[in-house]
C-alpha cells in the first residue's frame, strides 16, 4: 500500500526570511535618509528690501517759472512757505486762555470755599444753639429738681418742728414748765418772783458793767431766755437776739450768772417745776447802765 505524502507549506519562521517585509523596510530607510540629507536654511534678507536709496539735491541754474511757492535761496530755507500759509486772523494766545481759565477756576474755588465756610458756620451756630438750649433745659430741670427737693425738705422740717412744739408742750404740761415773756400781772403767781429776779440781775449787771462798753460807748439790746429750776438755780441761758456787740451779749449773760441763785420758788409756784424767763437787757452808754424789761 502506497501512502500519499502531503506536503504542507510552513510559514516563515523569521522576519528576515520575508522578502516583502525586507523590501518595505529598505524603501522606508532610503526615503528617511533622503529627507534628512536635505539642507534647511533661514530665509535670507532680500537685497531689494534692504537697499538704501541716496538722493542728492543740487541747486539748479535754471529758474522754475510759474511755481506755486519758491524756496528761499534755492532750497536753503522754508520761511516764505510758512508766511504764505499764515492765517489772516490771529488766534488768541493759548497762555492767555489758560490764565483766564485758571482765574475763573480760582474764582469758582473761592466761591465754593465761601459757601462751604458759610455752611460750616451755619452748622456750627446750629450745633451751638442746640447745645445752649440743651444746657438751659438741663439747668432748668436741675433747678426744678432742687426746688422740689427743697420744698420736700421744707415740708419735712415744718412737720418736724410742729411735732417738736407739740412734744414740747406735752412735756411742759407734764413737767409743769412755765414760760413768761412779758411783765406779769400782780395777780400772777410768779409776778413777785420775777420782780426779785429783775432787781438782782440789774444790781449785778450795773456793778460789773464792762469797761470796754463804757470806753466805746456801745449801745444795744440783748434778748435772753433764762431757765431756772425750782430751787432758783440756772439750768440754761439761751441767746435769742444779739445786740450786734459780743461784749454786750456776754455782759448780759454775766449779770445772770453773778445774780444766781435766785432762791426757791414761792409757795404760790409749788406747781411749777421749771421757770423760763424771757427778757430784754438794754444797755445805755450815756449813763453806763442797763435795765431788764
Amino acid at each position: 500500500m502506497i501512502k500519499n505524502s502531503v506536503v504542507q507549506l510552513k510559514p516563515f519562521e523569521y522576519w528576515w526570511q520575508d522578502s516583502l517585509f525586507i523590501g518595505a523596510v529598505s524603501a522606508a530607510v532610503i526615503l528617511h535618509v533622503i529627507f534628512l540629507s536635505l539642507q534647511f536654511a533661514m530665509p535670507q534678507e532680500n537685497d531689494a528690501a534692504s537697499r538704501e536709496v541716496t538722493i542728492s539735491i543740487r541747486p539748479s541754474a535754471e529758474k522754475v517759472k510759474d511755481a506755486d511757492f519758491l524756496a528761499q535761496a534755492d532750497q536753503q530755507g522754508s520761511g516764505r512757505f510758512h508766511e504764505a500759509h499764515r492765517m489772516s486772523s490771529d488766534m488768541p494766545a493759548q497762555s492767555q486762555d489758560q490764565s483766564a481759565g485758571a482765574q475763573q477756576l480760582q474764582s469758582l474755588e473761592k466761591v465754593q470755599q465761601q459757601r462751604e465756610l458759610k455752611f460750616d458756620e451755619k452748622v456750627l451756630m446750629t450745633v451751638l444753639s442746640w447745645q445752649k438750649q440743651a444746657a438751659q433745659n438741663e439747668r432748668k430741670k436741675a433747678m426744678e429738681e432742687l426746688q422740689s427737693q427743697f420744698q420736700a425738705k421744707a415740708a419735712m422740717v415744718a412737720s418736724l418742728e410742729a411735732q417738736y412744739l407739740q412734744n414740747q408742750q406735752n412735756f411742759s404740761r407734764q413737767q409743769k414748765i412755765k414760760t413768761v415773756d412779758g411783765v406779769q400781772a400782780k395777780q400772777d403767781a410768779s409776778a413777785s418772783y420775777l420782780e426779785k429776779f429783775r432787781a438782782k440781775v440789774e444790781l449785778y449787771g450795773n456793778r460789773y458793767y464792762p469797761d470796754e462798753a463804757k470806753s466805746q460807748r456801745l449801745a444795744g439790746e440783748v434778748r435772753l431766755m433764762v431757765i431756772l429750776n425750782a430751787s432758783g438755780g440756772i439750768r440754761a441761758i439761751r441767746l435769742i437776739e444779739s445786740s450786734g456787740h459780743p461784749v454786750l451779749d456776754e455782759a448780759a449773760k454775766a449779770s445772770v450768772r453773778k445774780g444766781a441763785p435766785f432762791g426757791a420758788f414761792d409757795t404760790a409756784m409749788k406747781d411749777i417745776s421749771e421757770l423760763r424767763i424771757v427778757r430784754t437787757w438794754r444797755f445805755n452808754p450815756a449813763d453806763a447802765e442797763f435795765e431788764v424789761r
